[in-house]
């Protein structure tokens, strides 16, 4: 079951609530306020202000060149 939210979230970070805006690429069913760029995460039929989540490492630590290959001079 698939819960569909008919009216617009709030935040309430500012004086006057500003809508939340769904931020899919942070998942989770993550928003943030239009305003500010709080982050709020849905909690039951309401929203609360909310972490960015641990995101993995989009690269390795290190990576090793071997410049001694001819490809590199």
């Amino acid at each position: 079951m698939q819960t569909i939210t008919l009216i617009a979230p709030h935040c309430t970070c500012c004086d006057d609530p500003a809508d939340l805006l769904p931020r899919e690429d942070l998942g989770e069913g993550l928003a943030v306020c239009e305003n500010t760029g709080y982050l709020y995460k849905p909690n039951g039929t309401d929203y609360i202000p909310a972490l960015l989540p641990d995101f993995p490492p989009a690269l390795p630590e290190s990576v090793q060149i071997d410049l001694s290959r001819v490809g590199y001079a």
